[in-house]
C-alpha cells in the first residue's frame, strides 16, 4: 500500500522514507547508477539490496543505453514489494518515461519467495527475488560488478546491513566489484572492512555530507549446499545442436540462435512437431497450488516466461485470451484457497477460477513457424554420439554426420530411451502416457477455452478441440473410436446433450517423469555419480563433497507432460541460461527439483545404488 509523508514515498513498518523529495532520480543517479562509468567489462551484473520502488533499476536502464556495453543484467531481492498497479501510479507521479517502464511492468508479477525474470531485450535481463535478503542469497547464484546496498537505514532496519549478510557479499562478487550506499554508518563500514573491501568515502548528493564506495579486494568462494545438483559449466559453443523439433527443441533453438549462437535442429520425423507438440490447440495454463508449494511455484515461474516468450516469438498461434478453470471437487478448490493476483473465483455449474493471464496456442503451426526461421534437418533420428575433441560428431541414419560443440537433447517421449543406451542411468523415472484429443466441428461458442474433468479450446476455424485422454505406457499410435467417446464423457456438463460431429482425432506421446517435475539440465555420468556420492547414506549432510561430474556440454529438456507449452520454456530459458553461464531464470531450489540426476540422488541417499564395480 503506498504511503506518503511530506509528500514523500514512506514505508510505516521501518519509519523511513523510500527516497527523498528533492530530485530523487538525480540522487539515484549520483549514488548509484554513475557507478556503471567505473566497470570497464562489456557485460555488467548489477546486484541491489532493497529494489523499493525499483527508480535504481530504471536510472540504471538509462545509464546502460547511453554505454557501449554489450549486456546488463540486474538482480535485485524486494521482501515488501509493491505491486505493479502502486508501481505504476508512483512512475506517474514522479514523470517517468513510459517507454523505459512500461515493459518492465508489463511482465511484473509477484511470486512470493521466487525469482521474476524479465527479458526487457536481447541484452538487458532483470531478476528479481521476492523475499528476505538471506534466502534471496541461498536461492541465487551470481558474482556482481557492482552492488547497490539501498535497504532503510541500518537504525531502521538492522537485518539488512547485517553482519551475517554483509560477510557475503564478497562470496557474491567479482573481484574489484564496487559497492555503492548512501549508509556511511560506522557498523556498515567495518562490516565491510573485515570481509574483504576497502572503504572510501564520497561527497554526498545535496544535503548528504557523504555516501559509501567500497571495493571488492578479496572476493570470497562459498559453501555450495547439495553440490551434487550444481549446474554444469558449459564451454561457449561455436555450433550447437538440438535434437527435436517440437515446442521444447524449437523455444530453445530460437532462443540460442537469438543470443547470436549458430544453431542446427535435427528431427526424427519428416517435419516439426511430429510429437507431443502436434495438437490444433491446447491450453498455456499455470498450475495452480497453495502457496509455498516447490512445484507450483516452478509453474509460476515457467508460466511468467513462457507469456514473455510468445510475447515475442508466437506471433498470430498465440491468444491471450485467458481462461476458466472448472474447480470439480474439493481437491481442486483446495488449491485455489488462498488470495492471488493470478485468479478470481465466480460460480457456474462449478466454482469456476478466471485465469486471465492464460493463452490458446497452436503448438503444430507455431513450431512449423518457429522451424522456417532455424536451420532444420528433418529424417535424422540420431544413432550415435562420440566425443570429439572439445565437440562431439554426431551420427544418423545413413552416413551423415554433424560435428557441434554443444549438443541439447529435447526429443520427448524418446528421452527414456536415451538415457538407458547412452547415459546408462538405470534409476531415470522416465515413462510414455498416449493422450488422444478429439476434433469437432464448432459446438459451444467460447471466448475462452475452459478446463474441468476435460478442456474445451475456442474455435479455431469453427473448429474445437476436446481433450485429453490419459494412458501410461500405451504405445497404439492410431486413434481409437473409444478414446474420442471418453473426452466427451469428461466434458459432458458443457456438450448439454448436442449431437457432435467428430471430424478427426491425433494422437502423441507426451513423456513424463516419476515426480511430476521435468528433467531440465545437465546430463550426469551416472557411473561417476555412483562412484563419488556412494557415500551419500552416511555423508549427505556434509560441506565436503566433491564436485558434481557431467557429461561435458550435453543439456536435456525432456518430460514435459501436459504442461509442456510452459514447461518447454522455462527449459529454453534455463538452459540458455547454462549456455551463458549467468544466474539462471528460477530459484536453486527449483533448479535442483529439475536435476536429471535426481532420482539417482535420491537411491543413493537411501543406500539403494548397487555398486557398479
Amino acid at each position: 500500500m503506498i504511503n506518503y509523508q511530506n509528500n514523500t514515498l514512506y514505508n510505516s513498518k521501518f519509519d523511513d522514507i523510500y527516497f527523498n523529495t528533492y530530485e530523487p532520480l538525480t540522487e539515484c543517479e549520483y549514488t548509484y547508477s554513475s557507478a556503471l562509468d567505473e566497470v570497464d567489462k562489456d557485460e555488467i551484473v548489477v546486484a541491489e539490496a532493497g529494489f523499493g520502488a525499483g527508480l535504481n533499476l530504471y536510472c540504471t536502464l538509462k545509464k546502460f543505453k547511453t554505454l557501449n556495453k554489450k549486456s546488463l543484467h540486474y538482480i535485485a531481492v524486494e521482501k515488501y514489494p509493491f505491486t505493479k498497479d502502486e508501481l505504476n501510479t508512483i512512475y506517474n507521479d514522479l514523470g517517468l518515461d513510459g517507454a523505459i517502464y512500461g515493459e518492465f511492468l508489463d511482465s511484473y508479477y509477484i511470486i512470493p519467495n521466487s525469482l521474476l525474470r524479465i527479458n526487457l531485450s536481447s541484452n538487458i535481463t532483470i531478476d528479481i527475488y521476492f523475499g528476505d535478503i538471506l534466502e534471496f542469497l541461498d536461492e541465487c547464484d551470481f558474482r556482481a560488478d557492482i552492488w547497490y546496498l539501498d535497504g532503510f537505514a541500518p537504525s531502521k532496519n538492522p537485518q539488512m546491513w547485517s553482519e551475517e549478510l554483509i560477510s557475503n557479499l564478497a562470496a557474491y562478487s567479482n573481484k574489484n566489484a564496487i559497492i555503492r550506499s548512501f549508509s556511511t554508518a560506522r557498523v556498515v563500514r567495518d562490516r565491510l572492512s573485515q570481509n574483504g573491501f576497502e572503504i572510501y568515502k564520497l561527497k554526498g548528493y545535496h544535503k548528504k555530507r557523504e555516501m559509501l564506495k567500497a571495493i571488492c579486494i578479496e572476493p570470497k568462494s562459498r559453501i555450495k549446499k547439495q553440490i551434487w545438483f550444481e549446474p554444469p559449466t558449459i564451454t561457449k559453443p561455436n555450433r550447437v545442436l538440438v535434437v527435436g523439433a517440437g515446442i521444447a527443441g524449437l523455444s530453445i533453438a530460437t532462443m540460442l540462435q537469438n543470443a547470436g549462437f549458430e544453431v542446427i535442429v535435427a528431427e526424427s520425423k519428416d517435419q516439426a512437431a511430429a510429437g507431443a507438440s502436434s495438437n490444433l490447440a491446447g491450453m498455456c495454463v499455470p498450475l495452480i497450488t497453495q502457496p509455498g508449494v516447490i512445484l507450483g511455484d516452478m509453474h509460476m515461474s515457467s508460466f511468467l516466461l513462457s507469456r514473455q516468450f510468445y510475447k515475442q516469438f508466437g506471433g498470430e498461434f498465440v491468444d491471450f485470451c485467458g481462461c476458466d478453470e472448472y474447480l470439480i471437487n474439493d481437491k481442486m478448490l483446495s488449491k485455489f484457497n488462498h488470495k492471488s493476483e493470478f485468479f478470481t473465483i465466480s460460480s457456474d455449474k462449478y466454482p469456476k477460477a478466471n485465469i486471465s493471464l492464460a493463452m490458446q496456442i497452436m503448438p503444430k503451426n507455431l513450431c512449423q513457424s518457429l522451424a522456417k526461421e532455424l536451420d532444420m534437418l528433418y529424417n535424422h533420428e540420431v544413432k550415435s554420439l562420440k566425443r570429439l575433441g572439445s565437440g562431439y560428431e554426431i551420427g544418423f541414419d545413413g552416413l551423415n554426420v554433424i560435428k557441434a560443440d554443444l549438443v541439447i537433447f529435447a526429443n520427448g517421449n524418446r528421452a527414456r530411451e536415451l538415457f538407458i543406451s547412452e547415459f546408462n542411468d538405470p534409476y531415470m523415472q522416465l515413462s510414455s502416457v498416449r493422450g488422444q484429443t478429439t476434433l469437432a466441428s464448432e459446438f459451444v461458442n467460447l471466448n475462452r477455452p475452459l478446463s474441468a474433468r476435460g478442456y474445451i479450446t475456442k474455435a479455431i476455424d469453427k473448429i474445437q478441440l476436446i481433450g485429453a485422454s490419459y494412458a501410461r505406457g500405451d504405445e497404439y499410435a492410431l486413434p481409437r473410436d473409444s478414446d474420442d467417446e471418453s473426452n466427451l464423457a469428461l466434458v459432458s456438463e458443457f456438450i448439454d446433450g448436442k449431437n457432435i460431429d467428430i471430424i478427426g482425432s491425433n494422437v502423441g506421446f507426451r513423456g513424463y517423469s516419476g515426480d511430476r517435475f521435468p528433467i531440465i539440465g545437465g546430463i550426469h555420468n551416472a557411473s561417476e555419480y555412483m562412484r563419488i556420492y556412494s557415500s551419500l547414506l552416511w555423508t549427505k549432510a556434509k560441506s565436503t563433497h566433491q564436485n558434481p561430474i557431467y557429461h561435458p556440454n550435453i543439456l536435456i529438456s525432456a518430460a514435459h507432460g501436459s504442461r509442456g507449452l510452459s514447461t518447454g520454456i522455462l527449459g529454453a530459458n534455463m538452459l540458455l541460461d547454462m549456455v551463458l553461464g549467468r544466474q539462471i531464470c528460477v530459484k536453486k531450489s527449483i533448479i535442483n527439483a529439475l536435476n536429471p540426476s535426481r532420482f539417482l540422488i535420491r537411491k543413493l541417499k537411501k543406500g539403494l545404488v548397487k555398486s557398479s564395480s
